[in-house]
């Protein structure tokens, strides 16, 4: 049996919550035509500068090419496009009114370095898919006790 096509869509914490985002095609037409690019053209500039290093994603501004509207349009269509989250337990729907207030309350006064990160993830996840990773099987046996980790009188915490 093949392969099952990956998911396109990403669930992220964002703002005051954990939202699904994602563009379908009716986000993605409004995507290009604001940011007068293809898809491929706005992940390529949106990625253009991120790197990963020992595993972790490392963004070099000095290197990036892509437009404030690259970012942010990507975000408030990626969550009309998903149209749901959770919000202390409950669940909201997110259309273009909660969209632009999300964007308004948390986006647009934070760093652009967050905005970036959260558009590369939202644009990779449609574009090479998303596997969320899977959930660590429960122990078949209890855990052993081991030794109590070593402290270092000077170690920051």
């Amino acid at each position: 049996m093949p392969d099952p096509v990956p998911p396109t869509e990403i669930e992220l914490e964002f703002a005051d919550g954990d939202y699904l985002f994602a563009l379908r095609i009716p986000q993605l037409a409004e995507l290009q035509e604001k940011c007068k690019a293809g898809i491929f053209t706005i992940y390529g500039r949106v990625l253009k500068g991120r790197y990963v290093f020992e595993g972790e994603i490392v963004g070099l501004a000095h290197e990036a090419d892509a437009y404030s509207h690259d970012l942010y349009e990507t975000i408030r269509l990626g969550l009309i496009g998903g149209g749901r989250g959770l919000v202390d337990g409950q669940a909201v729907k997110v259309g273009p009114q909660e969209a632009r207030r999300l964007m308004e309350r948390y986006v647009h006064p934070a760093p652009l370095r967050e905005a970036w990160s959260i558009a590369a993830a939202i644009l990779s996840a449609k574009i090479e898919g998303y596997a969320p990773p899977k959930k660590a099987e429960p122990a078949q046996e209890p855990a052993k006790p081991g030794r109590k980790p070593k402290t270092d009188s000077t170690s920051r915490t």
